[in-house]
């Protein structure tokens, strides 16, 4: 009978290289999941450049998952000067719109 223990050897080897590989895959699949778990708890954890809300969170067909990155944000270009300008005249008229609204409206009653 020939002598078999080299080719078993290889073979076995392979089949154990490959089951550690599917396995290391599970692992860091199993981590990223617990890490995703622990930023939705809590919010003040960062994840990929924000705090992690589940509208960022996309499942894929094959159910794989991917983290949309975070809308960026715009800087804040009110001009404080033209807010409380527009603020005095909102919903304001001057006083003879006012007027001739009264006249209008007492000419209207009268008809």
């Amino acid at each position: 009978m020939a002598n078999l223990t080299e080719y078993l050897s290889v073979k076995f080897n392979r089949m154990i290289g490959e089951i550690t590989k599917d396995l290391g895959e599970q692992l860091d699949k199993s981590e990223n999941l617990l890490n995703i778990l622990r930023a939705l708890k809590n919010p003040d954890m960062i994840f990929a450049g924000g705090p992690l809300t589940l509208e960022r969170i996309q499942i894929m067909e094959n159910g794989d998952f991917r983290i949309l990155p975070m809308q960026p944000i715009l800087a804040d270009t009110c001009n404080s000067e033209v807010s409380r300008e527009v603020g005095r005249q909102n919903g304001k008229k001057g006083s003879q719109a006012i007027e001739d609204a009264v006249e209008m409206t007492e000419a209207q009653a009268g008809d």
